[in-house]
């Protein structure tokens, strides 16, 4: 039978101490201003006309039996 050989009896310990910290600047107060809306005019339109008198015609035929 074999037996391994036993593990160093070394422990090595690594610590790392450090601190992170992030500063983010708020206002307690937000302020927006809108300014007026610049008067347009509309767009031009075409002039509305009534459509002139027309004609319709149906034809049906029918076969001669």
């Amino acid at each position: 039978m074999t037996v391994p050989a036993p593990a160093p009896a070394l422990v090595t310990v690594s610590a790392k101490v450090g601190v992170k910290v992030a500063v983010t600047a708020v206002a307690a107060v937000r302020v927006t201003v809108q300014g007026a809306v610049p008067v347009q005019p509309p767009p031009l339109q075409p002039v509305k006309t009534d459509p002139a008198a027309g004609v319709a015609v149906s034809v049906t035929t029918m076969p001669l039996v």
